[in-house]
């Protein structure tokens, strides 16, 4: 979706093109603003990753994206992509931190040892057994550190998936189970729909209704493939309980790190999602 340099400095949309990246969003399940990011920062973050990778695993790598660029507000409060996610989820959406980042390499295996990954949804359907998909809840926002390319395994997208409902079965075998607990799609029901790979380049924002179904491709480069991840939640999923606007309820966020974002952002990382 195409902006004016205006819109891009200021940071906001105009309500034309907000209602118009709001249509995307509701009736084909992502938006891409390309090259919304300036470089020198997109790549100062992919560094930054690349420097995480080395890290152990769990505790030290969980914290070292509580820090430097990863903090920085071109990621965690963007405003246009908190623009449209306020249109969509209402004043009171939340997320939480650290945030995640996808990757792809030459060596991914996927389940069985593919090369691709299996076609799924990151979510389900609310109330799936009404038969039709209601609003959206969960918001997932991507920025890829590096081009997305045929080559390197840009993302397998299924536009308007997100308003498919899958019937309810009760799976007969682990293997059904599994799909189901991770919302698989079959190779052959995905062959029937059309899908389009998501080509773009660094410091694009993509804005998908996590819904979708999509997929990692293959990366045939020995570049690595990393995008960022930070996952928008609808109020209802996190209810129990009364809660003021800026409550702190189990954000696990560092002290140091949350004195140190703003009002903006303490309101939005509040709390994490209860299951």
């Amino acid at each position: 979706m195409e902006i004016t340099a205006t819109e891009k400095e200021q940071g906001k949309l105009s309500k034309k093109n907000l209602d118009l990246a709001c249509q995307k969003l509701s009736e084909i399940g992502y938006v891409i603003f390309e090259n919304l990011l300036p470089l020198e920062f997109v790549e100062k973050v992919r560094k930054e990753f690349e420097n995480n990778e080395s890290l152990p695993e769990e505790e030290i790598q969980r914290n070292h994206f509580f820090r430097g660029p990863f903090l920085d507000s071109h990621i965690i409060d963007n405003p246009i992509a908190l623009q449209i996610i306020e249109a969509m989820l209402g004043t009171k959406f939340f997320s939480f931190l650290p945030y995640g980042c996808n990757t792809t390499r030459r060596e991914s295996r996927y389940w069985n040892d593919a090369e691709k990954q299996w076609i799924h949804r990151d979510s389900g359907h609310l109330f799936p057994e009404l038969g039709m998909a209601l609003p959206v809840t969960k918001i997932v926002v991507n920025i890829p550190l590096v081009d997305f390319t045929l080559e390197n395994g840009s993302t397998e997208i299924w536009p308007g998936s997100h308003l498919i409902v899958d019937p309810v079965t009760e799976p007969k075998t682990e293997d059904e189970a599994l799909f189901k607990d991770y919302h698989v799609c079959s190779e052959e029901r995905g062959s029937t729909f059309p899908s389009v790979r998501m080509v773009m380049p660094a410091g694009s924002l993509v804005l998908r209704d996590m819904r979708c179904w999509h997929r990692a491709m293959p990366n045939y480069t020995d570049q690595v493939r990393p995008m960022t991840a930070m996952v928008y939640f609808h109020r209802l999923h996190n209810m129990t309980g009364i809660q003021g606007e800026n409550e702190r309820r189990n954000s696990g966020i560092p002290d140091s790190v949350w004195q140190s974002l703003s009002d903006k952002s303490q309101q939005i990382y509040r709390f994490y999602p209860m299951s």
